[in-house]
């Protein structure tokens, strides 16, 4: 059986703040489209991996984006994966393609419309510790199986995640395809590690 006859499902960590995420998640939206694949979304805290740093300028942000974490848990608690994908991509529009803040209270409140979700959901996670406990072992579980960055991908029943790929522009139609037969070809691979190349 062929990459392009093969059902593969990816489990899809992110944080929405991540604008390289922001772009593999696109790519692999378009994936979807020309290939037999399923997308499980979860979250992976920027905040949580880089807590023990000392540079406040640089963690402010990522304390700020908490409230959007604990909307996108919520969304997938109430609606499951349907409901996440289409709250981070209204968010991810919001945030990535039009620059707004995360910490936009209209921008969440469109957010949740477009997604289908009450906008009652933002008193309700605004601050909400059992949310925070759920965020927190869930990551807990992820950083113990690897992962380390967002994107990060795990395919099939693979316990290990795969960081990337970063894309700087989102191929579409059969080019994402194409993609995405290299990649789950590359990561299916138990002795794969890691293919880079350097920023310009």
């Amino acid at each position: 059986m062929t990459n392009t006859e093969a059902t593969h499902h990816v489990r899809f960590l992110f944080d929405p703040i991540c604008p390289w995420a922001y772009q593999t998640s696109l790519w692999i939206r378009e994936a979807i489209q020309v290939r037999p694949l399923t997308i499980e979304w979860g979250l992976l805290s920027l905040e949580f991996i880089n807590r023990e740093k000392k540079d406040d300028a640089y963690l402010a942000p990522l304390r700020r984006n908490r409230w959007t974490f604990r909307l996108l848990e919520r969304a997938r608690q109430i609606g499951g994966n349907q409901a996440i994908d289409d709250l981070y991509l209204a968010i991810g529009e919001a945030r990535h393609d039009r620059n707004r803040s995360l910490t936009d209270q209209k921008m969440l409140e469109q957010a949740l419309t477009s997604a289908g979700l009450s906008t009652s959901l933002l008193e309700e996670t605004r601050t909400n510790q059992e949310i925070d406990e759920q965020l927190e072992h869930a990551y807990s579980q992820a950083v113990s199986q690897g992962a380390f960055g967002v994107p990060s991908l795990f395919l099939n029943d693979g316990q290990t995640p795969f960081y990337g790929p970063l894309l700087e522009i989102v191929p579409t139609g059969e080019e994402a395809g194409q993609l995405w037969d290299h990649i789950s070809s590359l990561i299916s691979l138990p002795y794969f590690y890691e293919l880079k190349r350097g920023r310009t």
